[in-house]
């Protein structure tokens, strides 16, 4: 498993919370407060252990992946925010990333076809991401529903090696697409 910059540092500040925790347990008995979990930090729209500095560029035109400077990790809970346009063909229309209902359907050559058209989506390329808000686990290299605000995506995957954050638009051509999103990703880990 390739660890990122700041992950050796990372599992030893989740190893010693959690002898912390245990010590505390035994010193103040069942009446310790509960840790906080990662989905709960990220609900609660606490400081992440990461946030992009900046909000960076996903041209409408191709798959883009995210630098992930601290690498994703089994457990890893992640919100991308972003807004702008893409055109979709070449006579100039354009469409917010937010998407448009209705969602094209199965079996229709849409990359996701239960998300809405034109949408900004992303994947992971190993293990899978839980959406609460969609209820819906999509495994590796399923494209899930970003738009302007993805809410909080649990990533599972345990020995999966170096999975990737990469997004894209719910076109069934991106050949003909220009303008983008302006993308900005939070990340909670324990």
């Amino acid at each position: 498993m390739g660890l990122g910059p700041g992950r050796w540092g990372r599992s030893v500040a989740a190893g010693l919370v959690g002898v912390l925790a245990g010590a505390a347990l035994a010193v103040t008995g069942p009446a310790a407060p509960a840790l906080a979990l990662p989905l709960d930090d990220c609900y609660d729209n606490a400081r992440p252990q990461h946030g992009d500095a900046v909000f960076w560029a996903a041209p409408g035109n191709h798959q883009t992946p995210w630098a992930a400077p601290a690498g994703i990790q089994d457990g890893d809970v992640l919100r991308i925010t972003a807004h702008g346009t893409v055109r979709i063909d070449y006579w100039g229309t354009s469409k917010n990333i937010a998407g448009e209902l209705p969602a094209p359907g199965r079996n229709s050559g849409w990359p996701a076809p239960d998300s809405p058209r034109w949408a900004l989506v992303a994947k992971v390329t190993a293990g899978s991401v839980w959406s609460p808000r969609t209820g819906v686990i999509y495994g590796a290299n399923r494209w899930f529903p970003v738009g302007i605000d993805s809410w909080c995506v649990l990533f599972s995957g345990r020995d999966v090696g170096s999975p990737q954050l990469v997004f894209s638009f719910n076109d069934p051509n991106l050949g003909d697409n220009g303008g983008g999103a302006q993308v900005s990703v939070r990340q909670w880990w324990s």
